[in-house]
């Protein structure tokens, strides 16, 4: 997940517009729409302390310049590479995943 995805995906959990998202971090609309869109690369610092406070995300993921993982997604990653071999065989052939 990229952060603009990420970000939509907080607010609408939140159940927030992008308008009520824009007047909440003190932006417009158009440019959470390009967070959203990953138009936008860098942002000033205080618009992520900003939107990490409403959206409860952790400002560390700003950091990153690769996708984001929700923390669902990381259980399932951090369950795939715990388990016993014939499960992580079950998995890709479930998920149609050729092994490299």
């Amino acid at each position: 997940m990229t952060l603009g995805e990420m970000i939509r995906t907080k607010r609408r959990e939140l159940g927030m517009s992008q308008d009520d998202l824009a007047r909440y971090v003190g932006t417009t609309k158009a440019t959470v729409s390009r967070w959203e869109t990953g138009d936008i690369h860098k942002m000033k610092q205080n618009m992520i302390v900003n939107l990490c406070r409403v959206l409860m995300l952790n400002p560390e993921l700003f950091l990153q310049r690769e996708e984001v993982l929700m923390p669902d997604e990381a259980a399932v990653i951090d369950a795939y590479r715990n388990a016993p071999d014939g499960i992580r065989m079950s998995v890709r052939i479930l998920l149609n995943v050729k092994e490299e």
